[in-house]
């Protein structure tokens, strides 16, 4: 989940939009709640996708019948609009995680939660296609699983897209090309045979792990589903021939979901989710009830924000600028305070409530001095700094002693994943802190500020012995609380590399064409990804110790005009090629590095570090 951004709707029709839970190539799914007070999953199609009114017709009749399903295994339509702008649709929340996320983190399912499975997913195609439904977009991330079993959501939008020219480019196929039916693969049209094959694919990934057609490409995946044998020799023998007749190439061949209704209920064992499967439903259930009141908290926070700045703005419409003496007051008042660079310039306003939210995103932590926000968060709650705090990376670093107590050393790193994501049930400026269990003498824990662009802040804190877990929840405490009411900036010179996007001199085509599609793109204050199916591409801008001066002995390369210098060997499938920019001192400089990290470990990255780090310099202001 993520918090809704400035251009994402905070009502559509009756319903309050709260959250954003996943965004693709037909629209977004947004987690609201109703007049009635009830959670509702709302699925906005994309306006480019609804341009025709035929699209709008065909959804509005898949709509109606949806309206008819109201067996246990699917989720209810409750609301919907085919006339706005961006249509929608709105259907009863289930609160479980998605099967391929179990799977992932709970392993393949035993026999029991199998059959517990497949009985499901058979009742609930049955309701489907008695309604006059093709699902047709079955898949892992289409099911959820609940104590009571699976529920299948997501259906009818692929059907009112299916034949809409805008919808889809040449070649697209609507559906998950690991679960889709040869007859979609082949660009025919599907019947509720085509389900009946998607299942027979769930089935046998649920049961290894393993999605039963190879392929590294959506081609080749779409190829082995057309004209291969399924992988389903791992399958139990109590549900491999139930598999095998749902995944015959023929249609006509494979049973209705009557039929498989029936076979699913004669698997030899007991239909029950494992204990560890069932712990993890109850944990993910927790967790989102947990994130869906802290977010609603945080949007009437965001809501009173807004208030009173139109009230700020309409004193000044107003008032003229014999208003700037009323808004100084009004200020003090709700404590709003600013801090200001070694310039002398202000940094970014505090936030103006006494429990700010951490809404600070990559383009507000860009200048943001990471020695200053760790000195200030923690300097007199937990000692004094013993020797001067080092910048490092993307955070910094240092120890605290204080009287009669251990010293305890603390590293700040902004923008890096987390090493664990486990939470740990506390907050930080009301966002959910993660970390792994202690106790232990190290201890890192994380946060990340709730935003449209999100930042990681990880804090890890050290002692001599004893466990260092809780004085690393205080510090990173404090460090979300100073910079939830104030961004403490550094102020690099005018020309500087850290004042850049990062993403602004990674060329989109350019890094594609090395990472293979679909391109997905990330960012964090200082870095910029894009991830395809060939490999990973990321572009750094930071100041650090010189890599030509490194002990390690760098590599110098030549990079166009220029010389960069790695430390991996040529034919490696991780590289990573840096180039100095600006010296800043003798051993230090500004510098933009690109790591390329193949699929598979197949050779060649460095080759294609150095092609984007050309391109990336050629795009870079000079200094």
């Amino acid at each position: 989940m993520k918090a809704l951004a400035p251009q994402d709707p905070k009502w559509l029709g009756r319903n309050r939009m709260i959250t954003v839970m996943g965004r693709g190539e037909m629209g977004q799914v947004l987690l609201g709640r109703s007049p009635a007070g009830k959670l509702v999953s709302v699925t906005q199609i994309h306006r480019q996708l609804a341009a025709t009114p035929e699209f709008r017709e065909r959804f509005q009749r898949e709509i109606d019948a949806g309206r008819q399903l109201t067996g246990v295994y699917t989720a209810t339509v409750v609301d919907s609009d085919t006339e706005t702008e961006s249509p929608w649709l709105a259907t009863e929340y289930i609160s479980g995680p998605d099967l391929g996320t179990v799977i992932a983190e709970c392993g393949p399912l035993d026999l029991g939660g199998l059959r517990l499975l497949a009985t499901g997913l058979a009742a609930a195609l049955a309701e489907i296609h008695r309604a006059g439904l093709v699902h047709r977009d079955l898949g892992p991330s289409s099911v959820l699983l609940t104590p009571e079993g699976p529920r299948v959501v997501g259906f009818g939008i692929a059907r009112a897209l299916d034949g809409d020219a805008p919808a889809t480019s040449a070649g697209a196929v609507i559906g998950s090309p690991a679960y889709t039916s040869p007859e979609q693969a082949e660009g025919r049209g599907p019947t509720s045979a085509a389900d009946v094959f998607s299942i027979g694919s769930i089935l046998t990934m649920a049961s290894t792990g393993e999605s039963p057609f190879a392929g590294k490409s959506t081609q080749q995946i779409l190829y082995s589903v057309a004209h291969t044998t399924p992988l389903t020799a791992r399958v139990p023998q109590g549900l491999r021939d139930l598999v095998d007749s749902c995944m015959t190439k023929d249609p006509a061949e494979r049973p209705t979901a009557d039929q498989l209704l029936k076979a699913a209920a004669r698997i030899p064992a007991e239909p029950i989710w494992s204990q560890e499967v069932q712990d993890f439903i109850v944990a993910h259930r927790t967790d989102a009830e947990w994130w869906v009141q802290t977010t609603e908290r945080e949007s009437s926070y965001r809501d009173q924000l807004e208030h009173i700045e139109t009230r700020r703005r309409r004193v000044l419409r107003w008032a003229g600028l014999g208003a700037v003496a009323v808004v100084a007051v009004g200020a003090a008042a709700f404590g709003i305070t600013r801090w200001a660079d070694d310039s002398g310039r202000p940094a970014q306003a505090a936030q103006s409530v006494a429990d700010p939210a951490l809404a600070q995103g990559a383009s507000d932590l860009r200048l943001l001095d990471a020695c200053k926000l760790l000195d200030l968060s923690l300097s007199g709650k937990l000692g004094t700094a013993a020797d001067p705090l080092q910048p490092e990376g993307f955070g910094c670093s240092g120890t605290f002693t204080e009287s009669g107590k251990p010293a305890a050393s603390f590293s700040l790193s902004v923008g890096v994943p987390p090493s664990n994501s486990t939470p740990t049930g506390k907050t930080v400026a009301w966002a959910p802190m993660v970390g792994a269990a202690g106790p232990s003498p190290t201890c890192a824990r994380a946060v990340t500020t709730q935003t449209d662009d999100p930042v990681t802040l990880q804090l890890s804190a050290g002692v001599d012995s004893g466990d260092a877990c809780p004085i690393a929840e205080q510090a990173l405490t404090l460090v979300g609380q100073q910079l939830a009411h104030a961004v403490p900036q550094s102020n690099p010179p005018a020309s500087s590399i850290l004042r850049l996007d990062p993403c602004t001199v990674l060329d989109p085509a350019a890094a594609e064409a090395v990472s293979g599609d679909p391109g997905l793109h990330t960012s964090t204050p200082h870095t910029c990804t894009v991830d395809g199916v060939d490999a990973s591409i990321e572009v750094a801008l930071f100041e650090g110790r010189r890599v030509d001066k490194s002990a390690d002995h760098p590599t110098a390369v030549p990079v166009g005009s220029f010389t960069a210098y790695t430390l991996s060997p040529s034919d490696s499938p991780h590289c990573e090629v840096t180039y100095v920019v600006r010296p800043t001192s003798d051993d230090r400089a500004e510098q933009v590095a690109v790591a390329a990290h193949n699929r598979g470990l197949t050779p060649g990255a460095c080759d294609k570090a150095e092609k984007v780090l050309a391109d990336v310099i050629s795009r870079m202001p000079r200094p």
